[in-house]
């Protein structure tokens, strides 16, 4: 009796052993596992260092950390998460795509009647997965409906995370198909037509969205995501009462000679740097005194820029240091002088680029109000200056720091900062209609990525050495790179 129990506990295992190789085979499995632990970290890995510095910073008991961990470890495996959205994603995608290939290559022995067909069911399944994803999303924020206004939008913004799928997929999809269309022998073979080469459009994609961005964050920081506008605020080190006066300048409620009951505004940061009100009021100061841009560290603003990039870069050394090391040593290369100094040199640049954005931001505004705007162009009006002009030059010219990058960063920086600036543009509130406009532009872009990405791993395609290239071209290279 016992033997026969033990044989057929054996067989139970054994059978459980062979469903899960066939289930392990299965082509979908193991991308979609990559995708699910790629996406798993991402949102994992920001949620731990937010909630253990602030457990640092508020002396919080070990006992209520270690809650936080649980809560951020269990809450990423929702439903409506992002790694469960981009597991299905790769699950269905794979699924479908293999499954059409197969049945057209045998009733039409067509490669590229396969491929289309394959194209298009991607497509397909992509729109299917992100609509199941958006209605899960508003599913929960239905929930909080009652909450009062302020807390709705942050709600509203913390559960349209879509939106930056969908445009992040959308720009390295296009980033893609332009790269491919300039190296394409046909492109070449016309006469009359040149476009500039994809090195010069990182450069000016990244001026043209930092702009945007940079823009929207002087006079409308709703535009942005929170997290967007802090960090950019942290970094830039702007006292937010100076902020909120250019805001009331661009609205019309701080205007220069008259008294609108905007005093009150700067008065606080006035007497914080040690200054007199009168400098923050409106009807007796014309314009703001640079020594309250400057915060009082001095009159001079070449050198209260110099003074912006020389912090700005001691900040981002901090981080980019460490980062490079800790890359270094992940790459396996041997730790010697050559590579140390590549490493610190690269850290290097890296900052020097982010410091001369901080400066340029800050001194074109400077240039344009005080040193050289009001004596070239004296018929516009001072209001002028504060409220588009400065700040908009200010826009233009930090973009120009990419220069210092390192050319192949420049095209993930612009990737990384073109979809932020496409989002301003967005209304925050989505009807039905822009719902499935973004399923569209989310299935159709999704599908060149998802093409390119399999004809560049399998070598099935030539694409001309092209890949995709951003936050999701380079997430599913990795995730079908292995496969």
């Amino acid at each position: 009796m016992s033997l026969k129990g033990y044989s057929s506990s054996g067989s139970l295992r054994t059978l459980q052993t062979r469903v899960l190789v066939v289930i392990m085979r299965n082509p979908a499995v193991m991308p979609a596992l990559r995708a699910f632990l790629l996406s798993y970290a991402a949102v994992v890995g920001p949620r731990m260092l937010n909630i253990t510095l602030r457990a640092l910073r508020r002396h919080d008991s070990v006992r209520k950390y270690l809650s936080g961990v649980k809560h951020v470890f269990l809450s990423a495996l929702a439903l409506n998460e992002l790694p469960i959205f981009w597991a299905a994603l790769l699950a269905s995608s794979i699924s479908f795509s293999r499954i059409t290939e197969v049945i057209i290559l045998k009733f039409y022995q067509s490669h590229r009647l396969a491929r289309l067909a394959s194209f298009i069911v991607t497509m397909l399944a992509s729109g299917c997965t992100l609509r199941w994803h958006q209605r899960l999303l508003r599913r929960d924020a239905t929930k909080d409906i009652s909450l009062p206004a302020e807390g709705q939008v942050k709600n509203r913004q913390e559960h349209g995370r879509t939106i930056d799928h969908t445009l992040f997929t959308v720009t390295s999809a296009l980033d893609y198909l332009y790269r491919r269309i300039h190296v394409s022998t046909r492109y070449k073979s016309l006469r009359g037509i040149s476009i500039p080469d994809h090195g010069t459009m990182d450069i000016y994609g990244f001026v043209a969205s930092a702009t945007i961005v940079m823009y929207a964050w002087f006079y409308h920081p709703t535009r942005l995501p929170m997290s967007y506008n802090h960090w950019i605020t942290k970094f830039a080190e702007m006292d937010t009462s100076l902020l909120t006066a250019l805001r009331l300048v661009k609205s019309g409620e701080f205007i220069y000679g008259k008294d609108t009951g905007c005093a009150h505004v700067l008065a606080p940061l006035c007497e914080k740097l040690g200054l007199p009100k009168e400098y923050g009021d409106p009807a007796l100061t014309i314009p703001i005194p640079c020594s309250i841009v400057h915060a009082n560290k001095t009159g001079n603003c070449e050198v209260h820029a110099a003074m912006r990039f020389s912090r700005a870069f001691v900040s981002a050394l901090a981080i980019y240091a460490p980062l490079n090391m800790a890359l270094l040593v992940r790459s396996r290369r041997r730790l010697d002088v050559q590579n140390l100094r590549n490493a610190l040199f690269s850290a290097c640049r890296s900052s020097s680029f982010l410091g001369m954005f901080v400066a340029l931001a800050w001194y074109s505004v400077c240039f344009a109000r005080t040193r050289a705007g009001p004596y070239f162009f004296p018929k516009v009006k001072r209001l002028r200056w504060d409220d588009t002009l400065g700040p908009a030059l200010g826009s233009f010219m930090c973009g120009w720091s990419v220069l210092l990058e390192n050319p192949k960063r420049r095209g993930e920086l612009a990737l990384f900062v073109a979809p932020r600036a496409i989002g301003a543009f967005i209304p925050e509130d989505f009807d039905r209609f822009h719902e499935y406009s973004e399923c569209a532009a989310f299935a159709i872009a999704y599908a060149v990525l998802f093409s390119a990405a399999r004809a560049s791993t399998s070598g099935f395609l030539r694409t001309n050495n092209v890949r995709p290239r951003g936050v999701v071209g380079n997430a599913l290279m990795t995730v079908l790179g292995k496969s």
